[in-house]
């Protein structure tokens, strides 16, 4: 495990991808920062707080992870070296294992790299944090525990399509559908019962006036079961987690850190299996 380690850690400091990665993820956080303060200079009475676009790049980071996963794991099959590792001796569990290890340990530092831009870009600028150190710590763990949930999730579909093309492309269609479904759940559970109604009348001054009547029912909103698996959606998809947590709209942190443990836990299993068998010729 160690030689594949310093193997993969090797390839990941000379990897332009990765290091496209990084940058993408400290400019977007350097643009979100900068945009921040102008316009907390130019609109009057706005008052900005950086807090708020603190998590703001983890939002791009299911699609940097499909990207970079997709072509760094690609990369093994379409020049032989997972072929070559085998027949060095290596057991197929330690290559998936440290393959994961490799994506997680980039990806997280992707994720710092928005992180830090903020910190150093975006604090200085905007200043005016809001919410308390703890909070922020939290939400910051999380973030973490998701992107974890996130490397497994591409990992395991990386590890099992031979072709390198065919892989990214699987992969970024996984990250848009997700995102996408994110979305979607999250507008459908935000969904009103009822909607307010009102009926105009012409007064007798002439002006028109507006009387409530009985709201009337949304035939959208989600009831019982239907909002249950919804709801349980809204949790446990990383995508949906990375929304939360980038709006700081936890209800449930430990909840979100079980349910990135499943996945974690629950795609490792499957892929070192599927791996096991997957014929490689």
């Amino acid at each position: 495990m160690r030689n594949l380690l310093s193997a993969n850690f090797m390839r990941l400091r000379k990897s332009v991808v990765f290091w496209l990665g990084m940058i993408f993820m400290f400019s977007m956080a350097t643009v979100a920062s900068t945009t921040m303060y102008r316009e907390g200079q130019t609109i009057a009475g706005y008052q900005p707080h950086i807090d708020n676009i603190l998590f703001s790049g983890a939002q791009f980071l299911p699609i940097v992870a499909a990207v970079f996963i997709g072509l760094f794991i690609g990369t093994e099959y379409s020049d032989g070296t997972i072929r070559n590792k085998i027949a060095a001796g290596q057991s197929r569990a330690a290559i998936y294992l440290a393959n994961l290890i490799t994506c997680s340990a980039a990806l997280l530092l992707m994720h710092l790299a928005a992180l830090l831009a903020i910190v150093v870009i975006g604090i200085p600028l905007v200043g005016n944090v809001e919410e308390e150190p703890q909070t922020l710590l939290l939400l910051t763990g999380l973030s973490l525990a998701t992107v974890l949930a996130v490397s497994a999730l591409f990992l395991l579909l990386a590890m099992l399509v031979n072709k390198k093309s065919v892989a990214s492309v699987a992969a970024l269609l996984l990250a848009f559908g997700l995102l996408m479904a994110s979305m979607t759940i999250n507008f459908r559970l935000q969904e009103p019962e009822y909607y307010p109604t009102y009926s105009s009348s012409l007064g007798e001054n002439g002006t028109i006036q507006d009387e409530a009547q009985t709201p009337e029912r949304n035939p959208h909103y989600l009831e019982e079961t239907k909002r249950e698996v919804y709801a349980f959606l809204d949790e446990f998809l990383p995508s949906s987690q990375f929304l939360h947590i980038s709006q700081q709209k936890v209800a449930a942190p430990l909840r979100l850190v079980l349910y990135s443990l499943v996945i974690l836990a629950g795609t490792t299993a499957c892929g070192v299996v599927c791996f096991g068998r997957k014929d490689l010729k």
